[in-house]
Order: C-alpha cells, then sequence, then structure tokens
C-alpha cells in the first residue's frame, strides 16, 4: 500500500486556500491547487467543533482512505484541502460549547469526495470510485 503524503505546513494551507478552487458539501468542504512536486498530497483540518478527539480522529481516517482510493485517478497532481464541516450540533446545557451528534460513514465520505473532486473537474468522470466499499462495510 502506497504511503498518502501530506500537507504539513501552514503556508503551503493559506497558499491552497488562496489561490485554489473551493467547493463544499454537507459533510466536507475540499480545497484544490495544481502543484509541481510529481504526486498528490492531502491535508485535512478538523476543528475542535466537531467533537471530540476520538470523533475527529475516526473522521482523518475516513478521508485518507477515502482519497488513497481515488489518489490515481486525479487529473494531474494537486495538493487536496479537506475541511471537516460539524453538520449537525447540539449542546448537552446551555452554558456548554457545541459538538457534533454524528460522524458521517465512510461511504458518505468517499461519495461527497469522488463528487466535489468530478464537479472541480480534478477526478477523472468515467472512473466510478464511489462504487468500491471499505472492506470491513456489508451491503
Amino acid at each position: 500500500m502506497k504511503a498518502t503524503f501530506s500537507v504539513k505546513s501552514n503556508s503551503e494551507f493559506q497558499r491552497t486556500y488562496k489561490k485554489g478552487v473551493r467547493k463544499s458539501g454537507r459533510y466536507i468542504a475540499v480545497s484544490a491547487l495544481k502543484n509541481n512536486r510529481g504526486r498528490s498530497r492531502l491535508g485535512i483540518t478538523v476543528g475542535k467543533k466537531f467533537g471530540n478527539s476520538v470523533q475527529r480522529n475516526r473522521f482523518k481516517r475516513l478521508v485518507r482512505e477515502s482519497f488513497r482510493t481515488v489518489r490515481d485517478s486525479l487529473n494531474g497532481n494537486f495538493d487536496v484541502i479537506v475541511t471537516a464541516r460539524a453538520s449537525q450540533r447540539a449542546a448537552a446545557t446551555p452554558g456548554r460549547k457545541l459538538r457534533a451528534v454524528y460522524v458521517p460513514s465512510y461511504g458518505e465520505i468517499n461519495r461527497e469526495l469522488c463528487s466535489i473532486l468530478r464537479s472541480l473537474q480534478i477526478l477523472s468522470p468515467g472512473k466510478n470510485q464511489e462504487a468500491r466499499k471499505s472492506p470491513g462495510e456489508n451491503g
């Protein structure tokens, strides 16, 4: 299995946000910018509003796996930044901070990532990546 290369520095994130193209969905927002590094890279941001550390790390693992499945079908080399959107939030009491109630499944994240990348014309439209299922998913 190939490693997923990451966008790590703040300046690279900022450059992608300022110069790249953006598109949002229900669960994620994606910013992408073509690079000259010879490989596509992934950056993930998940704020504390999304939930506790377990929920945030699960979300990041699901996004990395989804990106891994579509990485070879990209139309070139891109820096792709995926930002989590806390779609459903609730506060236990009025004084408490909001937290995510629902972490999307692998299938939901994969479908949305493929859809957004296609609409940005980064993913080849002929590739049916969203039909793939995760190893543990039945259905």
